[in-house]
């Protein structure tokens, strides 16, 4: 049988359609679970071969006995943010609906330029890293880079992570101790 591929399933999502890492449980942009998402073939074939994919609640993660480091962004006011889970977004608190990031960064200065769900993060099995792909208007910066919007970069320990145009928004990433994967 041919390899299959995860694609994201959400029409309004901008990785629709696209191929997504083979280990993904969610889209990263968007944050859509591909639990119940058609996988397409990796060699397009007949639709007849198209498959629901649908894990058990116990195969979850690739391996219940991998381990992921705990991954905390710091702010310089000595905040810190914590990613509890394998995957989540950063950005601010939506007054209208209510919906948080899994890291919200209301309430720390100049956080009205950052976007209510300014980038993804999540946890790449194969890489054996912490990705993150932006999804602002006014941009991410790794390590003085700008980002792609987009396309996914890996994190590492001691990264700097500026946020928005200005930059004025400083995280340092760090990863530490190893947390269980099947949060």
């Amino acid at each position: 049988m041919a390899s299959q591929t995860h694609r994201c399933p959400e029409p309004s999502c901008s990785f629709f359609n696209q191929v997504l890492p083979h280990n993904a449980k969610i889209c990263p942009m968007c944050g859509t679970s591909l639990a119940q998402a058609v996988q397409a073939p990796a060699m397009v074939a007949s639709v007849a071969s198209y498959e629901t994919f649908i894990p058990s609640p116990q195969s979850s993660s690739t391996s219940n006995s991998q381990k992921r480091p705990q991954l905390k962004l710091l702010h310089p006011s000595n905040q810190s943010f914590l990613l509890l889970r394998e995957s989540g977004a950063i950005g601010r608190q939506s007054l209208a609906n209510g919906m948080r990031p899994e890291i919200d960064l209301t309430g720390i200065p100049h956080a009205g330029i950052i976007s209510r769900t300014h980038a993804h993060l999540y946890w790449d099995c194969a890489q054996q890293a912490y990705m993150i792909v932006d999804d602002s208007r006014n941009g991410s910066y790794l390590n003085d880079k700008l980002l792609p919007r987009g396309a996914p970069h890996s994190l590492s320990h001691g990264d700097k992570l500026q946020l928005g145009q200005e930059r004025l928004i400083c995280l340092q990433v760090e990863l530490s101790n190893a947390v269980s994967d099947h949060s």
